[in-house]
Formats: C-alpha cells, structure tokens, sequence
C-alpha cells in the first residue's frame, strides 16, 4: 500500500489512479472559522484501507497565516 498521508491531494489521486485503487475523499474543517483557509491546497491527513479495498483520505485545507 502507498502512503500518501502529508501529500497534497491533487499528487495523491494521481498515485491512486495509476495503481487503480478505488477510493472515497472526506474533506474536514475546523468546528470555528477562527482561522482562514486556503480551499486550492488540500492535504492528506489521514488513510485508511477498508475490508473491500476501498481506500478512504481524510483531506484537510492548508490553514492560512493569522492576522490580528
């Protein structure tokens, strides 16, 4: 099995689709919006193979620089 947790999204599913494993995607966010974030980097921060093989990626956006 590939690790792919750390990579950006759009690298990982590139991986995916050469080794044509099936897979799912759950975007995740913070519960406050107390920080911004940039929607265009998505990175893995979770993997998991399931019984049928179906690989299942938490992704989460790149949070962005604090301003005060």
């Amino acid at each position: 099995m590939i690790d792919l947790v750390g990579q950006p999204l759009t690298d990982a599913l590139e991986q995916i689709h050469a080794a044509g494993i099936p897979y799912r995607v759950e975007l995740t966010s913070p519960t406050r919006s107390m920080f911004v974030l940039d929607d265009q980097l998505r990175y893995i921060i979770r993997q998991q193979l399931d019984a049928e093989g179906i690989l299942h990626l938490s992704v989460a956006a790149k949070m962005g620089k604090e301003v005060f």
